[in-house]
């Protein structure tokens, strides 16, 4: 792109093929902002398709809606995350486009921030370039991901709720913390760079980051009429670094630091705002969208994973404990991050207070092998597991029931490959037992 600013047209209508304009507006695209637009536009009809123009040039058209008020009876909606573009294709993201759900919401790892692999084909699906490191080099990452035409049609076909995890900055970073010391000093420049491109690419209704030393809140609350009460997480802004250096899938008992009673995932801030979006709440369910797997998943003991919430037990244990005597009604966490698909109960106390439905990843390689899904499935708060499979999560909720519904792709090294259901749980209102096979 040129650095010259450039005027956008936004276009809104109540049919496709806008013979009629309900609303429209302009926006400056600037070379400051990476050329993008975060235009807000009032629907008239609660929604609409939309387009932008600039001269003689019209992008594709695509459909948004405004969430509702008042009573709801249903929402569909599908939750993803983890979309390596070097490890598979975006099989799921056609499958969301041709289910058309009412939103999607989006769990983090919406790009991966490694190096490109080398490839004798010049058009081979990897990365370009070094690992990003500065604004530019994020926004060419941005560019190469979203140049995927499925990936295109999921976000043309509903809008989208949207948060991060770590690889839109760098694999499992902690606050100000790196993943390798060396890169401390500059860590934080290259942080800032990294949600500065994060938020001139993704559907966000907030402002931009100021700098590397402030921090930048994207943690916030959304409502779709009655039937949702919604609060977006950022658990890796805040965090505490990961105890007992990180290690991942030993059986030895975890070290002590890992039980220091000062360690947060969230920050008290955010853990507070959490508890209070959740006890003020009116609505008929309580969601949470969670980057990394809140249930405990301990194996006799040992923390398999120090960069998810059982790395952070003091935490959890306060922030379940505080939703249990609150006694928050229909919770239900959405989870992504892990690879895999699994279903679990989070429990205080023996009780169960909410339940967890974690979405593999779109593309992004499994991170534990399938042959030890019975290993899984035998840990007492999780009810099922699967490992081998790429896809996402489809959910279905009425003020009755909350319905899942587990997509997998059959393969995802293929671009049409098959998408099926695996699996479908059920919740119902004012219960914590899930009900699979439904």
């Amino acid at each position: 792109m040129p650095t010259d600013d450039i005027q956008v047209v936004w276009e809104v209508s109540d049919t496709a093929d806008f013979v009629t304009i309900a609303t429209r507006g302009q926006e400056r695209a600037t070379a400051e902002n990476g050329h993008s637009v975060h235009a807000i536009a009032t629907l008239p009809a609660g929604s609409g398709f939309y387009r932008f123009r600039v001269g003689q040039y019209v992008s594709p058209v695509g459909i948004t809606r405004a969430a509702p008020s008042g009573e709801v009876p249903e929402v569909r909606f599908a939750a993803a995350s983890c979309q390596n573009y070097q490890n598979g294709y975006y099989a799921a993201h056609r499958d969301i486009a041709d289910r058309a759900p009412d939103f999607m919401l989006w769990l983090g790892d919406y790009i991966y921030e490694g190096a490109g692999a080398e490839a004798a084909d010049p058009a081979a699906r990897v990365h370009l370039g070094p690992e990003p490191t500065t604004v530019e080099e994020y926004r060419n990452r941005y560019a190469r991901y979203k140049s995927d035409l499925n990936l295109q049609a999921a976000h043309a076909v509903c809008p989208w709720f949207v948060i991060w995890d770590d690889h839109e900055v760098e694999n499992n970073y902690a606050g100000i913390t790196p993943q390798t010391v060396a890169e401390s000093s500059e860590f934080a420049e290259r942080r800032f760079a990294a949600y500065r491109a994060w938020w001139e690419h993704q559907p966000v209704r907030l402002p931009p980051p100021i700098g590397p030393d402030s921090e930048y809140r994207i943690y916030r609350q959304a409502s779709w009429g009655d039937l949702l009460n919604v609060a977006l997480l950022d658990g890796r802004q805040y965090r505490s670094d990961q105890a007992c250096g990180d290690i991942v899938l030993s059986l030895d008992p975890p070290c002590a630091e890992s039980a220091d009673p000062t360690r947060t995932m969230l920050g008290d801030a955010q853990e507070q705002w959490l508890l209070d979006t959740l006890t003020k709440s009116t609505s008929q369910w309580n969601v949470v969208g969670n980057q990394v797997v809140l249930a405990n998943a301990t194996l006799n003991g040992a923390i398999l994973n120090y960069d998810q919430w059982d790395g952070y037990p003091v935490a959890r244990e306060q922030l379940l404990g505080s939703v249990h005597t609150a006694n928050v009604p229909n919770l239900i966490v959405i989870t992504g991050d892990i690879h895999l698909a699994a279903v679990g109960y989070l429990t205080n106390e023996g009780a169960a207070v909410g339940v967890e439905f974690v979405t593999t990843s779109v593309s992004s390689s499994g991170l534990i092998a399938a042959e030890f899904e019975e290993v899984l499935r035998g840990i007492p708060d999780l009810v099922d597991a699967e490992l081998a499979h790429r896809g996402y999560s489809f959910h279905t909720v009425t003020p009755e029931q909350w319905l899942a519904e587990y997509r997998i792709v059959a393969d995802a090294s293929l671009p049409d490959s098959e998408v099926s259901t695996y699996a479908e749980y059920r919740v119902d209102s004012g219960s914590s037992t899930v009900v699979s096979g439904v």
